[in-house]
């Protein structure tokens, strides 16, 4: 099978390996080995020659395996794709519905660092892990060694809980530039500078678990917080202070997120609101809370799950054609929500959100229109007064077997990826919502092999509205929502992570 150059260099290997072993004890063997083989060792020969073949056949069979692996995520694709046609419901192949389906790199750490939350970098291809041993713990995607960090700091106490990054720069000491937070089970959140990892401020208030947080989008130095102490917290990260606390929940709150209406994807220029944030946070106590940030008060809540709710999330503005979509035409579903709050234009133009999204232990996610609050001039906004100020139940997503534990919204609105303590992240299309009656699962994803504590899809900065846009120019709603499929798809970065209780960060291509 080998040529007679194979042939020669093999027998050389094999001569050169067996040389210092036989020297001392069976020198007789070895000169009858350079007979046998017809061959010598000289200085052309590499060391470890024959060590060095070995290995490379070992990580051509691992390259075999990961090829096999892939071409079987292939097929199974190809497979959904059939299925999915069958339904009406297709997957473009364009950048701008880009899904990941196999993941291409590992990064672990160590057996104590069981990894709670992974945030990517706004700009830079990196990664950042909080473990539970309350370290941090950041990874270059763009280098082939995986097994070596860029940085680690032991940043707190106790479990790191939730990582967030700033939406814009803040300015601290007159020095610009992007921050990540994070908090921890040692009651403290910390402030990170993004470009060396240096802690510039920490925040102390909170009476128990430091659970999650949301930056502001209308102002970079504002930071929303949630405990187990039931507690609100409003942040000035530059100064350092509390600025408002507030309590909504009767028990241990989970999670939470923040909206407002400078964060509007449009292609129209609309003045920012003067209403300020809104917050959406949930509990142990099974509910969630609509709340005017600067206020306190309450403008919603939502029940319908039937244990802790773990993460909840605001379903951005890009997610409504596909939901007003299903609403408008299956109105008959849903008797209580009117006709004219499907239509209401000040969601867009006034609030920033109409939707929200939310995960718990009772293994499901959940999809809810938010009811409107009432606005009057020159007050905070008061308590919606349609359907007694609860929000409308819109679909359940129902296929994990086990806890939901994060979510994470594809820059196009249109898909949802979903992690879970069964050991998947799946993948739900929103456009089938309309086709099918149920949001589909579209792609799941196994590759994680424990409980999934935290996914995230790189996320886009800045608006995508541009001044020059003519606000008088007509538009039909699918030729502006095309518009900015096309705008998001230009600065949208293909990168999706996972991490979880197998100690493993994951990249998904």
């Amino acid at each position: 099978m080998l040529t007679e150059r194979q042939q020669q260099e093999l027998n050389r290997a094999v001569l050169q390996y067996l040389e210092p072993i036989l020297h001392d004890q069976h020198p007789d063997m070895v000169i009858k080995l350079q007979q046998i083989l017809a061959t010598t060792v000289d200085d052309d020969v590499i060391p470890n020659y024959l060590e060095k073949k070995w290995s490379t056949v070992l990580r051509l069979q691992k390259k075999i395996i990961d090829l096999q692996n892939e071409l079987a995520n292939i097929r199974k694709i190809v497979d959904s794709q059939y299925a999915n046609n069958s339904e009406g419901v297709v997957l473009s192949k364009d950048k701008i519905n880009w899904l990941p389906y196999n993941a291409t790199k590992t990064f672990a750490t160590l057996s104590s660092q069981v990894i709670n939350t992974v945030v990517v970098h706004p700009v830079l291809p990196n990664v950042l892990a909080g473990c539970s041993d309350g370290s941090l713990i950041s990874w270059n995607l763009a280098t082939d060694d995986t097994a070596m960090p860029d940085k680690y700091i032991k940043a707190h106490t106790r479990p790191v809980n939730k990582l967030c990054w700033s939406w814009w720069p803040v300015d601290i000491g007159g020095l610009k530039t992007h921050v990540v937070a994070s908090c921890s089970g040692d009651l403290s959140i910390k402030i990170w500078n993004g470009s060396n990892y240096s802690n510039i401020r920490t925040l102390t208030g909170h009476e128990h678990t430091v659970s999650s947080m949301a930056f502001s989008r209308t102002n970079p130095d504002m930071l929303y917080s949630v405990s187990r102490d039931k507690n609100v917290k409003i942040w000035d990260i530059v100064n350092g202070y509390c600025i408002k606390s507030f309590i909504g929940h009767s028990d241990w709150v989970r999670d939470v997120d923040v909206i407002s209406i400078n964060s509007k994807l449009s292609l129209k220029t609309i003045e920012k609101s003067n209403l300020g944030d809104f917050l959406v946070t949930c509990s142990n106590d099974h509910s969630i809370r609509l709340s005017h940030a600067e206020s306190g008060a309450g403008l919603a809540l939502l029940i319908g799950h039937s244990h802790v709710i773990e993460t909840v999330k605001f379903l951005p503005l890009t997610s409504n054609i596909w939901l007003d979509k299903y609403l408008t035409e299956n109105l008959g579903l849903h008797p209580t929500i009117p006709q004219e709050l499907v239509d209401y234009s000040g969601y867009t133009d006034t609030l920033g959100y109409k939707y929200c999204i939310s995960g718990g232990r009772d293994n499901t996610v959940k999809i809810w229109l938010l009811p409107p609050p009432v606005l009057m001039p020159h007050r905070h906004p008061l308590p919606a007064k349609i359907n007694n100020s609860q929000g409308w139940l819109l679909a359940d997503l129902a296929e994990h077997t086990s806890w939901v534990k994060s979510i994470s919204i594809h820059p196009n609105g249109r898909f949802i990826f979903t992690g879970s303590d069964d050991k998947t992240i799946k993948v739900w299309d929103l456009s089938s919502l309309n086709v099918t009656g149920k949001v589909k699962c579209v792609r799941t994803l196994c590759g994680n092999e424990g409980f999934v504590n935290s996914v995230e899809f790189a996320r886009i900065n800045g608006e995508i509205a541009d001044k020059k846009d003519d606000e008088n120019t007509a538009k039909t709603g699918q030729e502006e929502h095309d518009e900015i499929m096309t705008r998001i798809e230009g600065k949208m970065r293909c990168l999706f992570v996972s991490g979880g209780s197998d100690n493993c960060v994951k990249l998904w291509s």
